[in-house]
């Protein structure tokens, strides 16, 4: 059956994601995944708010260069690697001193018919995805711990830990996964005053969902870019920008969030009912 509407649709919402200057003021705090995408944005939005920030990232051959231009340092980290962790929270002990906050944006995706799917492929992205981000919340809780200072721990989950994708089961699953531990950490931590949350993006315009885009034509024979093209939230008439979704980290990672604790944070236009 047909939907009818008796309401334009034809909109498209203006962006509005400004800086909060000071919000941030003087926090260290490390940014996985921050060579592009979300974590970029949110590198560079936590900068302009007042953060000492250093982004991890494999993208080594361009890393201290995007970290330059951001104003942040860098370190070259795979998450996926259990040994690559103490030494990458040691580096930001070194450069930014006790640590006040984490954004595990690092992520990846692949896309396979659910009954095609290999175990490779449910792995790795289970190294990075939930392994990988679980690992860093750890170490960076224990650093807080140790130097008794309070802080705030967000990771990027998405709404298809929610709703779940049909192609992209092992990912879905990984984010609900996030979802879930964000949940039990929350309330580990909370005797240290240590607030964790996740975010739950939907269609934002990031290298990723270009990915995406690219393999669902793969499937269905259609042109990325018209694929990437239709990938648009209704209620927003438009992709959501990067910048959007790191103004939602902000909020989660500063004192004004003290009571949403332990969420999974919606951040996809009101696409997820729950």
């Amino acid at each position: 059956m047909g939907e009818y509407k008796t309401y334009r649709s034809d909109h498209r919402l203006a962006e509005r994601a400004a800086p909060v200057p000071g919000r941030h003021a003087d926090r260290a705090i490390l940014v996985t995944g921050g060579a592009s995408g979300i974590g970029h944005a949110v590198a560079g939005r936590l900068v302009a708010e007042g953060a000492r920030v250093m982004i991890a990232d494999l993208a080594t051959d361009q890393l201290d260069e995007i970290a330059g231009k951001l104003g942040a340092a860098a370190i070259a980290c795979d998450v996926s690697d259990p040994d690559a962790t103490g030494p990458a929270m040691a580096k930001v002990a070194e450069r930014l001193g006790p640590l006040d906050g984490l954004v595990n944006c690092a992520a990846v995706v692949r896309h396979c018919d659910p009954l095609e799917i290999s175990r490779a492929d449910w792995e790795m992205q289970y190294r990075v995805n939930v392994f990988g981000a679980y690992d860093m919340a750890v170490a960076a809780a224990k650093a807080m711990i140790a130097a008794e200072k309070p802080g705030a721990i967000v990771t990027l989950a998405s709404e298809a830990g929610k709703k779940g994708h049909l192609d992209s089961l092992a990912y879905s699953s990984s984010k609900a996964a996030v979802i879930s531990w964000t949940r039990i950490l929350a309330a580990r931590l909370a005797p240290y005053d240590i607030n964790v949350n996740c975010v739950c993006p939907g269609g934002v315009a990031t290298p990723m969902l270009r990915q995406v885009a690219a393999d669902y034509g793969k499937v269905t024979g259609e042109d990325p870019e018209s694929v990437f093209a239709q990938m648009t939230m209704p209620q927003l008439g438009r992709h959501i920008a990067p910048a959007e979704v790191a103004a939602v980290i902000s909020f989660l990672l500063g004192d004004d969030a003290i009571l949403v604790r332990g969420q999974a944070i919606n951040a996809d236009a009101g696409d997820t009912p729950y």
